[in-house]
């Protein structure tokens, strides 16, 4: 599909324009109702138009956001440089990252007769929704982050996930790739187009796969053995082949130095080298963890790809305007008691034992408690959460002796409690909460430096409530 047939999409007909009033109407009762429902106005459309995908214009440029962890981060770190850039832009945060959220985002984003209100779009895409969405929408830009493991009831295991997106590509977009993540980087062939960016060795980094389980552990080309130079954070680092001697791909943006007590890290573009001589840009990153400097990393080789010169990204994020979102990560502190509320991802056993890495990883002693039960499939008496994924999250994290309790909160309590145990924690040291009330009077404030809640990502509401609860009891203290 070429720029100008996205642009115009496929005929519209009678039907689509009904769709499209349907979706707009939607749109505003859910506005009038102060309510999100991202999806219902794409769902509308589609009721009535079950192509409304391929027939709405699209705007001139599209990006598409996706891969396991961390595309929602960094779509939202992507849309704010390049709103802070001055791109007109429409995004899918309000809308949802499958196909009928997508065709919300371009619903609200278009005029009554469905011509584009934006230049760009900058869009978060689901993994699985590739085989939907792209055959009607060519990305001119598509950024995958990396390919893990994922909910097991879902997504089954990279290799399936793999093969979805692989398949969808079209071969006229351009891919910017993680190249140290040998399972994504190899997405697509048929897009000759290709941008890698990659970590330069650190410090702290380990010498081989990091957890208990690792997605990686045979060559993806010939299924000979691996091994591992370093590794930043799980799978994610350099290695080869010592059969076939495939390894990780040149980097064209190449992160060369970390400064994680100024808060600054230096990109090197290879790709954009004269005479010998690759240009070096220190940019400043909000809150320092690998997987926070990926995100931001990613976000920022799509925007110069982009045309968004590196000068004005230095200044974009000098600011202070572009961190990642509340809703992932968010710290307050209370009587110099530090309060942080991580999002873990819950059923995603990579996305938790990153969570618990990193705050386990964070100084002083510290109350650890656990939101990882679904909250709204434990109130819906006719669905259960698989808990078989505790079994690949590294929960040894926090067996170490900085962690003085953990408290878990949740339906799944019991379960998550027995996985504690056989990971070595003092049960001593652990507390079952009802609620998120209750987790926040069980917490022992004494002796201890911080209080961090790792949620999941549906349980936002809940791990607020629990934190303002904390607040209030050392306030009155």
């Amino acid at each position: 599909m070429t720029t100008q047939q996205q642009a115009t999409g496929a005929p519209r007909t009678p039907r689509f324009y009904l769709a499209l009033a349907a979706g707009k109407a939607a749109a505003a009762v859910l506005k009038l109702a102060r309510r999100r429902g991202g999806q219902v106005p794409g769902t509308v459309a589609e009721a009535i138009c079950p192509d409304f995908l391929a027939r709405i214009p699209k705007p001139e440029r599209v990006v598409f956001v996706t891969g396991t962890n961390g595309k929602t981060t960094t779509s939202n770190l992507l849309d704010d440089i390049l709103i802070e850039s001055g791109l007109d832009l429409v995004t899918n945060r309000a809308g949802g990252n499958i196909i009928t959220g997508i065709e919300s985002s371009l619903i609200k984003g278009s005029t009554v007769s469905g011509a584009p209100k934006n230049s760009v779009a900058c869009m978060e895409l689901d993994e699985l929704s590739c085989r939907r969405v792209l055959p009607h929408m060519t990305p001119d830009i598509l950024l995958a982050v990396n390919l893990y493991r994922d909910n097991f009831t879902r997504n089954a295991n990279p290799d399936y996930i793999f093969s979805v997106i692989d398949a969808s590509v079209p071969a006229s977009t351009h891919l910017v790739l993680n190249a140290d993540d040998l399972i994504s980087c190899r997405l697509a062939p048929q897009a000759h187009r290709r941008t890698y960016f990659s970590i330069d060795r650190l410090p702290d980094d380990l010498e081989g796969p990091e957890g208990i389980v690792c997605d990686l552990t045979a060559c993806p080309e010939c299924g000979g053995h691996l091994e591992y130079d370093w590794c930043h954070l799980r799978h994610l680092g350099h290695a080869h082949c010592t059969s076939c001697g495939f390894t990780n791909p040149e980097p064209d943006y190449l992160v060369t130095h970390v400064d994680k007590r100024a808060l600054e890290f230096t990109v090197r573009e290879v790709c954009h080298a004269r005479d010998g001589k690759a240009p070096e840009y220190t940019y400043r990153i909000g809150a320092y963890s690998i997987t926070n400097l990926y995100n931001l990393v990613a976000a920022l080789v799509t925007a110069r790809e982009l045309g968004i010169a590196a000068e004005e990204l230095q200044r974009i994020l000098a600011s202070g305007k572009v961190n990642v979102t509340a809703a992932r990560f968010s710290e307050t502190s209370a009587r110099e008691m530090r309060l942080v509320n991580s999002a873990s991802k819950g059923e995603n056993s990579t996305a938790t034992s990153t969570a618990l890495a990193t705050i386990c990883g964070e100084p002083g002693r510290k109350a650890v408690v656990l939101m990882l039960a679904d909250y709204y499939l434990a109130t819906n008496p006719k669905k259960t959460e698989y808990i078989g994924w505790y079994y690949q999250a590294d929960f040894e994290h926090l067996a170490g002796e900085d962690v003085k309790q953990v408290v878990v909160q949740g339906a799944n309590s019991d379960d998550l409690l027995l996985r504690l145990l056989l990971a070595g924690v003092d049960p001593a040291r652990i507390k079952l909460a009802e609620t998120e009330t209750d987790a926040a009077d069980l917490i022992d404030l004494e002796g201890i430096d911080g209080v961090f809640c790792a949620y999941d990502i549906f349980n936002g509401e809940q791990a607020d409530r629990f934190r303002d609860r904390v607040a209030q009891r050392i306030e009155q203290a």
